[in-house]
């Protein structure tokens, strides 16, 4: 009787902390999740298998619970052996606690790599004060990004082009005193498609 108390017990923590994500945006027609077929505006738990069928499938979702946005990619899923978004969030979250609402936390939530559909949002544990702001250095050129509700937004103006190729560029913090920070250099922005068709078998 204690053991079926004690799996109740951990069945219903297990379920307490399931998170719920609604597709906002998906370049296929459908996707697969778990035992469904699945479009935008369909919504899935974080612990449901994602079958990809190709390397630039993608979706961009929102946690029913937090409100925050991810863009998932079947690539970075297959790089990383990721199976379900309770996978991606979990790998995503691997970072120190130290610091968290400095700027040096910033780099490690950014990451080195970010696959983008317009627009990305990233969210970051730092809200500048009025006068400070983040930009980008691309080919010389400063982009400030705007934030909203302490998540980066990263739009199409970055290239100013209607077809943009990955773009490696840095990330500067701009302080209200006129000096610049570099927070993280080399960051690799990766388009993807927004439609892509697949063979149909």
């Amino acid at each position: 009787m204690r053991k079926f108390c004690i799996l109740v017990l951990l069945l219903f923590s297990t379920t307490l902390h399931a998170e719920n994500f609604k597709i906002l945006f998906i370049n296929t027609e459908s996707i697969k999740i778990g035992k469904n077929t699945c479009v935008a505006g369909d919504v899935f738990g974080d612990g449901d298998k994602i079958f990809w069928k190709d390397g630039k499938q993608a979706m961009k979702v929102i946690s029913l619970e937090t409100k925050k946005q991810y863009v998932l990619v079947s690539e970075d899923f297959k790089q990383r052996k990721m199976k379900s978004a309770k996978d991606f969030i979990v790998k995503n979250n691997r970072l120190s606690t130290r610091g968290i609402g400095n700027l040096a936390t910033v780099a490690g939530q950014v990451g080195e790599k970010v696959y983008w559909l317009n627009p990305t949002l990233i969210s970051i544990d730092y809200e500048p004060e009025d006068g400070e702001y983040f930009f980008l250095k691309v080919k010389d050129e400063e982009i400030r990004l705007k934030m909203e509700d302490q998540e980066l937004v990263l739009d199409d103006h970055i290239w100013g082009e209607k077809n943009p190729n990955p773009t490696e560029t840095d990330l500067y913090f701009h302080y209200k005193d006129g000096d610049n920070d570099l927070v993280s250099p080399g960051i690799l922005i990766i388009p993807l498609p927004s439609e892509i068709h697949l063979k149909k078998r």
